[in-house]
């Protein structure tokens, strides 16, 4: 549906006034006055000037208005050809983590095996490059590109239950590579696990969650029985609690917005944070 917008003329014409906006007020947006521009610098080889214009989009990209949804338009065009690369080391790892083998097929069409289906999966991938733009570290400034496809391709491992760190799923980001590995040392990033249970244990200690949500929500993402998207569903959590699934479904969207409005008071919401 993106590529489509981008092919009808009023919708670029729409992109072209935003990036005259832009390129006006903007010096890493300069020069860049039409979509086709934005293509043509980040066609070319000028890998800083790519980071600069992309990083310049990210900005915009994290605003919640209409600008926000345009700026990350922009970008998830720009990174869709990357999207089959990461379906296809996100299909490897779903095989590795299931134990299966055998001969590696094509990913963007009919090619995987019967219990995989790419479309889903190429979905989840675009959902979650759509994600990583809008939620994008802004100061992660070298290798932005690089960094998206990394923090895209994890997000959807993470969606279908595999552990980023085994070798099959790794993507090695540019930011990792000793010639190009800053002066700096980079702090280290907690994961979304890590995130979520101090989250949790800060609300609980607050009162910010009741102790019924926290059971609810524990048992849906560090409990032992997993579903196929790697959590557990209501009807497995019912079945520990002893509530039916539609009651759980409600404790359970409940519990999310209780964690929602703690969220935003978090002490630690400024930190860091992998997702």
């Amino acid at each position: 549906m993106l590529q489509i917008q981008f092919r009808q003329s009023r919708v670029v014409t729409r992109f072209d006034q935003v990036l005259r906006a832009w390129s006006a007020k903007e010096p890493a947006l300069s020069a860049i006055t039409c979509h086709q521009g934005l293509v043509d610098v980040l066609a070319s080889r000028d890998y800083s000037r790519h980071d600069e214009v992309l990083h310049a989009l990210l900005v915009h990209a994290a605003s919640s208005d209409g600008m926000g949804v345009t700026a990350t338009e922009m970008v998830v065009n720009a990174m869709l050809p990357a999207v089959p690369g990461i379906v296809g080391r996100v299909v490897r790892a779903i095989r590795t983590a299931g134990g299966t083998c055998g001969v590696r097929r094509g990913v963007t069409g009919g090619g995987v095996s019967a219990s995989e289906d790419s479309r889903d999966i190429q979905a989840a991938v675009i959902g979650h490059l759509w994600e990583q733009t809008r939620c994008y570290p802004l100061r992660r400034r070298n290798h932005v590109a690089a960094n998206i496809v990394r923090e895209t391709q994890r997000a959807a491992q993470r969606d279908f239950g595999v552990d980023h760190g085994q070798a099959a799923a790794d993507v090695v980001s540019m930011d990792e590579d000793p010639v190009h590995r800053p002066l700096a040392a980079v702090p280290a990033e907690p994961d979304a696990s890590e995130e979520l249970l101090e989250l949790l244990a800060w609300a609980v200690e607050e009162a910010r969650l009741d102790q019924h949500a926290a059971t609810i929500l524990i048992t849906r993402y560090f409990g032992d029985p997993v579903g196929r998207d790697g959590v557990a569903t209501d009807r497995q959590i019912g079945a520990l609690i002893g509530l039916s699934q539609p009651t759980i479904t409600r404790h359970r969207r409940r519990a999310f917005e209780q964690l929602a409005e703690a969220a935003a008071e978090f002490p630690g919401r400024d930190m860091p944070w992998a997702s």
